[in-house]
């Protein structure tokens, strides 16, 4: 089964300061990279479950999970037959708790 994958406006804003950051030192870098991280964005499609259990697992009643692209965590949730990616987070930022945000 295939699931929709659903990336939220503010993964894309985290995408977009990433790419522009990382552009600061060298701009064909930070696309080769953003790049990479889109596809990596559609890998929840096929087998979102082979992705491990996220520290933010079970907030808001929620499976949480998050596959890795070099330093940086793609967090998602699955509702349903739908993946929900609400953030991008660079590995060292402290995971979201309850009641907190980014």
């Amino acid at each position: 089964m295939t699931y929709k994958v659903v990336v939220s406006p503010d993964a894309e804003r985290d995408l977009d300061a990433l790419l522009r950051f990382v552009a600061l030192d060298n701009l064909a870098t930070a696309r080769a990279f953003a790049a990479g991280l889109r596809r990596r964005l559609k890998t929840p499609a096929a087998m979102p479950k082979r992705c491990p259990r996220a520290p933010e697992d079970g907030l808001d009643g929620l499976e949480v999970r998050h596959p890795i692209h070099g330093r940086y965590r793609i967090i998602f949730a699955i509702d349903g037959h739908t993946v929900v990616i609400p953030q991008i987070r660079h590995a060292a930022r402290m995971p979201r708790r309850e009641g907190r945000t980014r």
